[in-house]
């Protein structure tokens, strides 16, 4: 009886963790140049969840964690993802539900981050970067317990309330005057540059956080292309493993 409990119990946890990221991204699929917006098409039809890149020689004690924005049409995570991937570090893409509102869409992801360090004990450190709306997904993980070593990034993410915030998710109140209890660092692009949020009487990207390091990015690339909302990627990527 006490070893058919084990068997059972071994098979529950192995179905928890390939529920995890059942489906897997095959690196070869993401494609950059005239391949990019089917590329990005073939993240986005990924089912709610986490799920893990198909890449050689990876190892798992230092992952990434990606986490797209409101509506994303994924493209902008292709170079991206290839960039995480090729630090031969294990990669995932978050697919996460755009419809719910920041606080529910943090608990989700924390929970999924939880079930993933119990199916994976050897992971050590992780470094989270969310894009836009994603910002707010993983900035809401900066006050959550027991997630050891974890490094948060927001990109181009509106971590004070939008209109549509204000509407639906009157619970949000944003993350001003907040203290992090891990390394939160702050990616602001240049608000007239970035079309998300140009045209808004205030920037959102603006809030003071304990224990939160700022980095502005630049209005252009180097090669005078202007750096904005979704191209942002691309350059803190770059700077990032540069480090």
């Amino acid at each position: 009886m006490k070893r058919l409990l084990s068997y059972i119990i071994i098979i529950f946890f192995a179905l928890q963790s390939q529920e995890l990221y059942s489906q897997s991204i095959n690196i070869n699929r993401l494609e950059l140049g005239d391949g990019i917006f089917s590329s990005g098409k073939y993240l986005i039809d990924r089912e709610y969840g986490l799920h893990s890149l198909d890449f050689d020689e990876t190892q798992t004690d230092t992952i990434f964690i990606a986490v797209h924005g409101f509506r994303s049409q994924g493209y902008e995570w292709v170079y991206a993802l290839k960039k995480m991937a090729a630090s031969n570090n294990k990669t995932f893409f978050y697919r996460w539900d755009w419809d719910e509102c920041p606080d529910v869409a943090s608990l989700v992801l924390y929970k999924e981050i939880q079930k993933l360090l119990i199916s994976k004990p050897e992971i050590n450190h992780i470094n989270i970067f969310g894009h836009s709306y994603g910002g707010n997904i993983v900035t809401g993980l900066m006050t959550k317990p027991d997630l050891g070593s974890i490094e948060i990034n927001s990109v181009a993410g509106a971590l004070t309330p939008m209109e549509r915030h204000v509407k639906r998710c009157p619970d949000f109140i944003g993350f001003d005057d907040m203290k992090s209890l891990y390394d939160h660092y702050q990616w602001r692009t240049v608000k007239d540059q970035d079309g998300a949020f140009r045209d808004m009487a205030y920037d959102p990207q603006v809030v003071n956080i304990q224990g939160s390091t700022v980095i502005n990015l630049p209005p252009a690339f180097k090669n005078g292309k202007r750096l904005g909302h979704n191209w942002s990627l691309k350059w803190v990527l770059d700077q990032y493993f540069r480090k």
